[in-house]
Formats: C-alpha cells, structure tokens, sequence
C-alpha cells in the first residue's frame, strides 16, 4: 500500500488508531490534499478527516470556509459517510451548500488585505446575517460541539478496510 508520500508501508499489525497517529504526524510534510488523493480511499478519508478537525477546532468553520482546505469539502463529506458519521455529513453539506467554500475562498483573496490585517468573515463575504446565523447553528451539530466521538468511528473503519484487528 501507498503512503501519504507515496512510499509503499506495511500495514501488518497496524491498528487504526495506531495509523491515525502517524497520519497526524505525517500529514502536512508531503504536500497536501493534491497528494492525499493518490493514497487508497481509507487514507485519504482518514487524512481528510484529520485535516478538518484541526481546522475545526484551531479556527472554527468559517475559516474552513475560505482556507483552501474547504476546496476539498465533498472529500470530507464523504469520509464522515464512509466512517457512518451521517449526521456531521449532513450538517457539513448544508453548510456547504449555504457558503460555497471555493466561493468564500474567492471573496476572501478578492478583499485582498494587507499583510497582518484583521478583518471578520462578515467583511470578506456577502452573506446575509440569517446565512450566518444558520451557519453557526449547523456548526454546532457538528462533532467537536456535541460530543460525538468520530474517532472511534474512524479507527473502527480503518481496521475494517485494511483488514486489521484491534488487539
């Protein structure tokens, strides 16, 4: 099998907690998402789902928005399917479907800021406060806010697709 940086890595005995560890580690030394979507599917799902919940809880879901890593939404939304997570996908796609991220992204670079300058999301974006507050409340049905564990749900998938065992 292919790593993130396209070596070949042996599995054998590998949990998936114990590969959630190393892609954690590991993700952002080989260049990205471009790259991630070279690996097989549980890996890719995997390291997706690790990026978003770094961006997540490091900046909230309007900077997911308008980072680059909101291209890849439908890449995130289909591993919470993938791993079962049906409620964090849904709420995703809808929010999704109310604020484009390549769109958020694109208004975002437009405005074009000085280097160090602080601006809100409502600066950058033309949403109307009733997107926003919508927004804010299909956040809040996300994972991190409601103490639904989608680790256990990714390790599970894991050991399931790479045919491994938790000891």
């Amino acid at each position: 099998m292919k790593w993130i940086d396209g070596s070949e890595i042996d599995l054998t005995g590998c949990t998936g907690e114990a590969l959630c560890e190393r892609i954690a580690l590991e993700l952002w030394r080989s260049g990205g998402p471009e790259q991630w979507l070279q690996c097989p599917e549980p890996l890719q799902n995997a390291c997706f789902l690790i990026a978003f919940d770094t961006e997540l809880t490091m900046e909230g879901i309007f900077t997911f928005l308008e980072n680059s890593l909101g291209h890849y939404a439908s890449c995130i939304v289909h591993a919470f399917r993938m791993i079962g997570a049906q409620e964090d996908a849904g709420a995703l796609e809808q929010i999704c479907d109310i604020a484009p991220p390549d769109l958020m992204r694109g208004e975002f670079l437009e405005n074009a800021w000085e280097e160090y300058a602080l601006s809100t999301f409502n600066e950058d974006h033309e949403l109307t406060e009733g997107a926003v507050e919508l927004i804010e409340h299909l956040s809040g049905r996300l994972y991190l806010h409601t103490g639904r564990d989608i680790w256990s749900l990714l390790f599970q998938y894991l050991d399931r697709e790479l045919g491994q065992t938790a000891p």
